[in-house]
């Protein structure tokens, strides 16, 4: 079967347009969300590389999108999740969640459990409701308009240390191309967000990919999780690592159903 070349598409969202990549055709489709500070250019790798029909979007006042006066957070990238996904995949869909992609994944899973074939979790965050209040605020106040101009070159910094150079290329061109209001409203959302009641409501195939699994990820919070984890890689192992990424994809489909 020839391979579906990528189309771009614009979809209606709730607050403005989301821009989209729907590529390939046949199988279990995927939805692939993009982590913050960042855009559907990080999944064209992997997009290209696979077999069955997949979606990539720009949450809300990322990339192309529009809707950049928000509401932003967790919740919202779940309101873009449902606008994509009830545009394009009428049928079951695999949902990969990349970061803050990955909080947004889960929660769509836990409002919507019957929409999906499995979920895949790629450097999901913890729950970072067990962070004092204290804590919480002094990292909040970095992405404040006073702090944010010095602090947001070096946000990633510590993420960035095992990257290859195309990978952080690609991830500081989408950082400084995305708007502090929207990166700072979507940090301060995952605060508040739990990542339990995924696992509550949605009873499906779920695997998590990880190239960190330091106390505050959810490979860690959880040990009983289905979870591989990749070597020498950064946070964004699809760019650092897509043969792997692209190995385990596979696999994990091989484990869903329509």
């Amino acid at each position: 079967m020839k391979h579906k070349e990528p189309k771009t598409v614009a979809v209606p969202g709730p607050v403005g347009r989301l821009m989209a990549t729907d590529e390939g055709t046949g199988g279990i489709p995927v939805l692939f969300v993009h982590d913050n500070a960042a855009d559907r250019t990080h999944w064209a790798e992997t997009q290209h590389g696979l077999a069955t029909r997949s979606v990539s979007f720009d949450l809300r006042g990322l990339g192309e999108s529009g809707g950049s006066h928000g509401p932003f957070g967790v919740e919202a990238g779940v309101e873009d999740v449902a606008a994509v996904a009830d545009a394009l995949l009428p049928e079951k869909f695999v949902l990969v969640g990349h970061g803050f992609g990955a909080a947004v994944a889960g929660a769509f899973a836990s409002y919507y459990p019957e929409r999906l074939a499995g979920l895949l979790y790629l450097e999901a965050p913890g729950d970072l409701r067990r962070w004092t209040p204290s804590d919480r605020d002094a990292w909040l106040e970095n992405f404040s308009a006073a702090k944010y101009g010095a602090f947001h070159e070096h946000w990633l910094t510590p993420l960035l240390l095992e990257a290859k150079e195309k990978t952080r290329a690609l991830v500081m061109k989408t950082l400084r191309t995305s708007r502090r209001e929207v990166i700072a409203g979507n940090v301060e959302s995952l605060f508040g967000y739990n990542p339990d009641e995924a696992f509550e409501r949605f009873t499906g195939p779920i695997h998590a990919l990880a190239a960190a699994t330091g106390p505050e990820t959810l490979v860690a919070q959880r040990p009983a999780l289905s979870h591989s984890v990749v070597p020498h890689a950064s946070h964004w192992p699809m760019l650092d690592s897509p043969q792997w990424f692209h190995t385990e994809l596979v696999h994990f489909l091989g484990r869903c159903k329509h």
